[in-house]
C-alpha cells in the first residue's frame, strides 16, 4: 500500500478541509518493520480509498478492494521517500474459522522457512566449533531479525505469520499460554508451535517442532530461578542423544545456563499432531441456525 497526500503531495482534500491525508504525521515515532493496524474507511477520489491507520486518516492506493470497516494488518516497509506498508492481512475466514487459521499460519510459516533455509546460519559462531560452542537461541534471534531487515518479502511472511498467532489466542484456552513461532530456538528447527506461560518466577516452555534428524519433536523447557530442565519426546528416539549433548550448554544473554534433562522418550499418538491444532480442535464454531442428523 502506498500512502498519499500531505501539505505539499497535492492530493485532493474535502471541501470542508477534514479529509487531509497527512502522511508527514503518521510516520512520526514509527519505524521500519512496525506492524500497524487500520480500517477501511471510504472509497476516496481518483480510486484512492481513505483507511484510518492507528488513529491517522491517510489517503492510500491499495491493492485490492477489501470492505469497508474491515480490519486491516500492515507491516510498515519503507517510510522515506514515499510511506510504504504490506497488507500482511490475513484472509476473512480464517478470522473465524479456526481450522482455516491453521491451514494460514502453516502455509505463511512453510513459505517463510522456505527464504529461512537460503538465508544466513542463525547459530553460525565465529572463531568457535559448532559443537564446542554454548547454544545461544538469543543470538539466533538477533540474527533473524538482522536478516529481515534486508529481506522485506521474509519480513512480510514472518509479519503475517506474527499476527495469524495474535488471531490464534481466541482459540486458545486462556491457561494454555501465549502461543509463539520460534525459529530461533533450536539450529535446524522447522514447522515451529511454541506456548509460553509464566507463573511467579517460573518460566515454561512448550514447543513442538521438526528437525531433520529426530523426526517430530515436542519438548517442555522451564527456567526458575537460574535453574533449567527439560523434557524430551522424539519421533526417533535414537536421536536422543545428540540433542541432549546440544543442549548441555545454553546461553541466553549473559547467563550461561546448563539445563537438567529429566525425561527423554519417544513421541507419544498425543503429541504427534503438535501443540495448537489439539488446543482448536474443540473451539466453538458459529451456529449457521441449521442442524442436519444423517
Amino acid at each position: 500500500m502506498r500512502v498519499s497526500g500531505g501539505t505539499s503531495g497535492g492530493t485532493p482534500s474535502g471541501g470542508d478541509g477534514r479529509d487531509r491525508s497527512d502522511p508527514q504525521a503518521f510516520k512520526r515515532g514509527r519505524q521500519v518493520g512496525q506492524i500497524v493496524r487500520g480500517r477501511l474507511l471510504a472509497p476516496g477520489p481518483h480510486g484512492l480509498f481513505w483507511v484510518n491507520l492507528a488513529g491517522h486518516k491517510l489517503l492510500a492506493a491499495l491493492d485490492h478492494e477489501p470492505s469497508p470497516g474491515r480490519e486491516l494488518v500492515f507491516r510498515i516497509e519503507r517510510l522515506e521517500p514515499e510511506l510504504l506498508l504490506r497488507d500482511i492481512t490475513p484472509p476473512p475466514s480464517a478470522v473465524d474459522d479456526p481450522a482455516l487459521l491453521l491451514a494460514a499460519l502453516a502455509e505463511a510459516r512453510s513459505r517463510f522457512e522456505t527464504l529461512l533455509h537460503r538465508g544466513p546460519d542463525l547459530f553460525a559462531e565465529a572463531g568457535q566449533p559448532a559443537q564446542s560452542a554454548p547454544l545461544a537461541p538469543l543470538t539466533a534471534r538477533k540474527r533473524l531479525f538482522n536478516w529481515l531487515t534486508s529481506n522485506p518479502d521474509a519480513a512480510g511472511l514472518y509479519g503475517r505469520i506474527r499476527e495469524l498467532l495474535r488471531l490464534a489466542r481466541a482459540f486458545l484456552p486462556p491457561q494454555a499460554g501465549r502461543p509463539v513461532y520460534l525459529p530461533w530456538a533450536f539450529p535446524g528447527l522447522d514447522a515451529s508451535e511454541g506456548l509460553v506461560t509464566r507463573s511467579g518466577r517460573t518460566f515454561t516452555l512448550r514447543l513442538f517442532g521438526r528437525l531433520a534428524e529426530a523426526g517430530r519433536v515436542s519438548g517442555i523447557f522451564s527456567l526458575s530461578l537460574g535453574r533449567a530442565s527439560y523434557r524430551l519426546s522424539l519421533e526417533c528416539p535414537e536421536a536422543g542423544e545428540g540433542l541432549v549433548k546440544a543442549l548441555t550448554a545454553v546461553r541466553l544473554g549473559r547467563r550461561e545456563l546448563a539445563p537438567v534433562c529429566v525425561h527423554l522418550g519417544p513421541l507419544s499418538p498425543a503429541e504427534a499432531g503438535g501443540l495448537f491444532a489439539p488446543l482448536v480442535a474443540g473451539a466453538a464454531r458459529p451456529f449457521t441456525g441449521l442442524r442436519l442428523r444423517v
